[in-house]
C-alpha cells in the first residue's frame, strides 16, 4: 500500500448520527457499490476524499483532470459542462473543494475543449462520462464531502481502486498493518449489482484473529466474514479461526 494511502484519516473524519460502529474511531458506515454503466463500471465508495480517490486510481500525477463544477440538473434536464472548466494536474485534485466531477485526460491538446461533450453531473449519463477516444481512462464524481463514484471501462483500474480502498480501511480500522485484502472478497465485490445494492465493510478485532465483515445493505445478520490471524497470515472465509 502506498505510504500516502496508509496515512489517510478519511475514515475517521466523518460521523453519522445513530450509526453503530464496529470500531470506536470510525463512526461513519464504510460502503461499496458496483454497477454496470453501459460500457463502464461504476464503483461507489464512502467515505472517501478526492486525494484518496486520485491516488487509488493509479493515474500519473502529471496527467490532466478536467474539473467540472456548477449546478447539476435544472428542470429535470441534463446540463452540459460549463464553457470554461478548470484544467489541473491530476495531483492537484487534492486541493479541489466542493461537489465536482473530475475527468481524466493524458494531456490537454489544442482544440480538445471544443471536441468534448460531457454531461454534468457525470452520474446523469455515466455511460458517456469517460471519453476514451481522447485517451480518458476514468471519471470521478465527488459529492457531499465524502462520496465518490469512480467510473471507468478499465476493469483493472476499478479493481486496483477497490482493493486499495479496502486495504486503506482495514489499516485504519486496525490501526496497524494488516494483510492485503483477500482476493476472493475483491472478486465478489467486483461483480456488478442491481441498482440499490451495496455492501458495508466492518472490522472486527478478537483475541486470536481479526475479521473483515461484509454486510449486504448494512444487514449484519446476513454478513459474511474473512478471517486472518494478522500480518504475514492469509485470509480465509469463515466465522472463527
Amino acid at each position: 500500500m502506498p505510504p500516502e494511502v496508509a496515512k489517510t484519516e478519511v475514515f475517521r473524519r466523518h460521523t453519522l448520527a445513530g450509526f453503530v460502529p464496529s470500531v470506536p474511531h470510525i463512526r461513519y458506515p464504510v460502503t461499496i457499490g458496483m454497477y454496470e454503466e453501459e460500457q463502464n463500471l461504476g464503483l461507489f465508495l464512502a467515505p472517501i476524499d478526492l486525494r484518496l480517490a486520485r491516488i487509488l486510481t493509479g493515474i500519473p500525477d502529471t496527467e490532466q483532470a478536467l474539473v467540472l463544477r456548477g449546478p447539476a440538473v435544472m428542470d429535470d434536464a441534463y446540463l452540459t459542462a460549463e464553457p470554461s472548466p478548470d484544467w489541473v494536474d491530476w495531483a492537484a485534485l487534492d486541493h479541489v473543494v466542493g461537489d465536482v466531477d473530475a475527468v481524466h485526460f493524458p494531456r490537454r491538446t489544442p482544440g480538445l475543449d471544443a471536441d468534448l461533450d460531457i454531461r454534468t453531473p457525470i452520474l446523469a449519463a455515466p455511460g458517456q462520462a469517460v471519453p476514451t477516444e481522447h485517451g480518458s481512462r476514468v471519471a470521478i464524481g465527488f459529492a457531499d464531502g465524502c462520496h465518490a463514484a469512480i467510473i471507468s471501462p478499465d476493469r483493472a483500474l476499478i479493481r486496483r481502486t477497490l482493493t486499495g480502498f479496502i486495504a486503506a480501511y482495514a489499516a485504519e480500522a486496525a490501526q496497524a498493518e494488516v494483510p492485503a485484502p483477500p482476493e476472493g472478497l475483491v472478486n465478489t465485490l467486483m461483480q456488478p449489482g442491481k441498482p440499490g445494492e451495496w455492501y458495508e465493510l466492518r472490522w472486527l478485532t478478537r483475541r486470536r484473529y481479526s475479521a473483515l465483515e461484509v454486510a449486504p445493505l448494512g444487514d449484519v445478520n446476513r454478513a459474511s466474514r474473512w478471517v486472518s490471524r494478522g500480518l504475514g497470515h492469509s485470509w480465509r472465509p469463515g466465522w472463527s479461526w
